[in-house]
């Protein structure tokens, strides 16, 4: 009976044994598992923000510095947008350079010169040329002066061109000058020994700039009230043609 009994007893107690050997690698089931998890639904959130995690224990370590790189990742991005913004300012700020309101031509920058030519008959030919480093408009007709006469000589309304010439730096504007009509039509006359010439302003009421004044040949020219200037144009030839 003794031997029965402790062989029963035995028996239990390794049953209950069994049991706690059970229970005990079952929690550690249950805590590897939990574990894991944070680490797993962590990777789906870094590779959603494009930052690969290389291991699921350091998980929550890279999805912190994935962040950190995507919200620099996002920085850089609107710092590139600003970047952009400004390069495009820049742009702006150059085209708003290149597009601030170009002056117009005045004696200052412009060198002029007068030719006399032989057709057609009675006359001369005026050459603007811009020796400045920036554009310039040259605006209307040029307002001529013979000597120290009071009123400047009329504007051939026929010759004003489509649209106002703009010289670039070393580039040249012309214009045709009859200071005497063939017919004799004209009165008043006299000979002139200078020539001053002034630049339009851009509302076309007046003069801007110092003047240019040019020595006429030898013996001067004799002009009357029937002389006029064309507007500015953009070849001798055109304005020759009046």
């Amino acid at each position: 009976m003794r031997i029965a009994r402790h062989t029963t007893r035995l028996v239990a107690s390794a049953a209950v044994l069994a049991a706690a050997l059970s229970l005990t690698a079952c929690e550690n089931d249950t805590k590897k598992t939990g574990s894991q998890a944070p680490a797993a639904s962590s990777q789906p959130e870094s590779g959603g923000q494009g930052t690969p995690s290389s291991s699921g224990a350091n998980g929550p370590a890279k999805d912190g510095g994935s962040s950190k790189a995507a919200s620099g990742a996002s920085g850089s991005g609107a710092g590139g947008k600003n970047g952009s913004g400004q390069a495009a300012g820049k742009g702006s700020g150059k085209g708003s350079g290149s597009q601030k309101t170009t002056a117009a031509c005045t004696g200052a920058q412009v060198k002029v010169t007068a030719t006399k030519v032989n057709r057609p008959v009675n006359h001369m030919l005026l050459t603007a040329t811009n020796t400045g480093s920036v554009p310039c408009h040259a605006y209307n007709a040029p307002y001529l002066r013979w000597d120290d006469a009071q009123a400047a000589t009329t504007f051939l309304d026929k010759s004003k061109p489509q649209a106002v010439i703009t010289l670039a730096p070393g580039e040249s504007a012309y214009a045709g000058v009859m200071y005497q009509s063939a017919d004799g039509s004209g009165s008043g006359g006299y000979t002139a020994r200078t020539l001053g010439v002034l630049f339009a302003n851009r509302a076309g009421n007046g003069s801007t700039g110092p003047a240019v004044r040019l020595p006429l040949p030898k013996g001067g020219i004799t002009t009357d009230s029937s002389a006029w200037v064309t507007y500015w144009q953009s070849t001798a030839e055109e304005a020759l043609t009046w």
